[in-house]
């Protein structure tokens, strides 16, 4: 795939959220979803509020706002989203984690924020990083998707992996939208993926 058909795909996954009946194009992407597409975001740590809030601009009509009050830059994972990966996970698939976000203004300021890392994870202790995905700038208050992909690091059983966004670098507010997790298997180039 070029790295256009897969963010039209993508955004055709994220239609059929909403619509009763799945085209010939969602079904050919969902056949690497590895999680269920979803705006359940499991939200946690200390500074932080969260709420689920109905918007119709968005597939799926939602999404949970979360306003960091009080940022720890130096260990910004303590707040974050997360929701389960559903499939098994092989050490050198390629895995794209493609999620809606939008910003909203604080104090006055533009809308921005920023997730300092997505990560695929172990959904257990050590938590080790099976994805490390890097920093995400969402600076729209309308919804937009963001993708982050890579080569798995390690095996992950299945139902034993999760998505992490790192959130509480800054005080800012972000509105998670649903979330797609997508296994391209091994022989797939990474660099097509945007």
């Amino acid at each position: 795939m070029k790295k256009t058909i897969l963010g039209a795909a993508v955004a055709a996954l994220a239609l059929s959220l909403s619509a009763p009946v799945a085209t010939a194009a969602d079904e050919g992407i969902m056949k690497y979803a590895i999680n269920k597409p979803s705006t359940a975001w499991n939200v946690y740590g200390p500074g932080q509020t969260n709420a689920y809030v109905k918007d119709k601009a968005v597939v799926g009509g939602g999404g949970v706002r979360v306003a960091v009050a009080t940022p720890d830059p130096a260990a910004a994972w303590r707040v974050s989203g997360s929701q389960a990966v559903n499939g098994k996970i092989t050490k050198g698939d390629v895995i794209t984690v493609a999620f809606w976000a939008k910003a909203e203004a604080v104090e006055g300021g533009a809308p921005a924020a920023t997730v300092t890392n997505v990560r695929v994870q172990q959904s257990a202790e050590p938590w080790g990083g099976i994805v490390e995905g890097g920093a995400i700038k969402v600076d729209s208050p309308d919804w937009k998707i963001y993708t982050v992909s890579g080569r798995a690091t390690m095996d992950a059983d299945k139902g034993g992996a999760a998505v992490s966004l790192h959130l509480g670098s800054a005080k800012q507010t972000v509105v998670l939208g649903p979330l797609f997790v997508l296994d391209f298997g091994a022989n797939y180039d990474p660099s097509q993926v945007k």
